[in-house]
């Protein structure tokens, strides 16, 4: 059993809330800190690395409890073709925030406001400011593997930096949609675009 499994179990094993945000924590930053190589046998490993990222992040933000709308799921989508599809979809029946994910591959941008956290594809590259306009004010976390995301308008970018995965976030646009980053997550982002 690696290191990853290992760490898995044993955070089954953290019943308590606080417990399980420590955990979190602490994966978080081991995933900070694990390099990659980018090369295409790794290439799974890349998607799951960016999934683990995703599933954590939901864990160091809230939402308003208006962003349910009554209902019990927590919703992760992807936007476009996504090779996070498999890997995300893993992550359904797991918990966030004392609520079940339900994993969505969604058809529209429209349907993307039914989601608490949203990736957004490659495949949309063409679409994303009119997607991220869209999406504006609304209680969903933008996520997507691009540089320049942040900049654009989305809240959290995944990106490589010497062979390690990391994320910049977009506070302002975090906070326009009535989330709350923890500051723990934010001492671990590379940069934070509109600080105030």
């Amino acid at each position: 059993m690696g290191l990853l499994g290992t760490l898995r179990i044993w955070g089954a094993l953290c019943s308590s809330r606080h417990c399980q945000r420590a955990f979190s924590l602490a994966l978080l930053l081991l995933l900070v800190g694990l390099p990659h190589d980018g090369g295409s046998e790794t290439a799974s490993g890349e998607f799951a690395l960016k999934a683990a990222f995703i599933y954590n992040f939901s864990k160091f933000v809230e939402w308003p409890e208006s962003a349910f709308k009554g209902k019990s799921e927590f919703c992760i989508g992807t936007l476009g073709r996504s090779p996070l599809d498999q890997p995300l979809s893993s992550l359904a029946g797991r918990s966030v925030q004392g609520r079940n994910i339900l994993f969505r591959r969604l058809n529209s941008p429209e349907e993307a406001a039914q989601c608490q956290v949203v990736f957004l594809s490659r495949s949309e590259l063409a679409r994303v400011d009119g997607i991220l306009d869209l999406l504006r004010d609304q209680p969903v976390l933008t996520v997507a593997d691009r540089e320049d995301f942040c900049r654009r308008g989305g809240m959290l970018c995944l990106d490589q930096d010497s062979g390690r995965i990391v994320f910049d976030v977009n506070l302002r646009e975090t906070q326009r949609a009535r989330l709350k980053a923890s500051s723990q997550l934010l001492k671990l982002a590379r940069r934070i675009y509109g600080r105030l």
